[in-house]
């Protein structure tokens, strides 16, 4: 016989596929620091190659942060972006909480290592999918070798270093490095000081090495008498001058040779 079975509900349930495997969302911080944060924007060029990258490469490789943190964050522009990873302490920032996407609880920096088994996987979850883990700088391994401990008065003293390569006429050059605040002349030399116009031999390399505070203004400041710097008008041969800061070679306005009369370098390291 023929049936109409177009009405019937097949009642026949559809066997359930497998539930999908949640994706753990990336861990955000609740409450960031006022006082200690990098400038998530900004960008620097690399001293290697034609390319620009962000604060959180500098410590993103820890077999290599120390060396980066020592070239990269000694340039003021860098240091005052970076400044939550050119910072010198190495401690977990206690004000930084986040998800653990798991236990659907809040944690902190420490809760990263405070289980030793499970240590290694937190690390490798939150701290390389995370680029703020700077703020728990010592549960995710960011700090240099030596970071955290208390820094001798050598340690912390800024390294200055003064090349002054003089030209035939070095009767007309003077020096002088100066305390900005305090205004107070720390060392200089030159007939402009001495009162002798044979301070220097001619054609011949001087150096000077300085241990200066930190967070203080200086002022190196080199003099021509004449006038045309160490580049004279006459052929012959020329010097000139280079100040590094902490490895870094600063200058002021002019290339160190053709300043005219005089040419300033401003010190400074915070």
């Amino acid at each position: 016989f023929n049936q109409d079975v177009s009405n019937w509900n097949d009642s026949t349930p559809t066997p359930p596929g497998p539930s999908p495997t949640p994706t753990p969302p990336t861990p955000t911080p609740s409450n960031l620091p006022s006082n200690c944060s990098d400038d998530c924007d900004f960008k620097f060029d690399l001293n290697f190659a034609p390319a620009k990258k962000g604060c959180f490469w500098i410590t993103k490789n820890k077999k290599k942060a120390s060396k980066r943190k020592e070239s990269y964050c000694a340039k003021s522009e860098i240091s005052n972006a970076c400044q939550a990873t050119c910072s010198s302490t190495c401690e977990n920032d206690s004000s930084i909480t986040f998800e653990d996407t798991w236990a659907k609880k809040e944690v902190n920096c420490a809760w990263i290592t405070k289980n030793r088994k499970k240590s290694a996987s937190r690390k490798e979850k939150y701290c390389d999918s995370w680029d703020k883990s700077i703020y728990c700088s010592e549960a995710c391994g960011r700090c240099s070798p030596n970071q955290g401990a208390k820094p001798t008065p050598e340690e912390s003293a800024v390294n200055v270093v003064f090349n002054l390569h003089t030209d035939n006429y070095p009767q007309e050059t003077s020096w002088a490095l100066v305390d900005d605040a305090a205004g107070t002349v720390i060392k200089s030399d030159g007939a402009r000081y001495t009162g002798f116009g044979d301070a220097f031999e001619a054609n011949t390399l001087h150096s000077e090495a300085f241990a200066l505070k930190r967070c203080v203004y200086y002022t190196l400041t080199v003099y021509d008498s004449f006038g045309d710097g160490l580049s004279p008008s006459i052929p012959t041969t020329p010097g000139y001058f280079e100040v590094f800061v902490e490895g870094q070679r600063v200058m002021g306005s002019s290339d160190g040779v053709a300043f005219g009369s005089s040419d300033s370098v401003e010190i400074y390291v915070c």
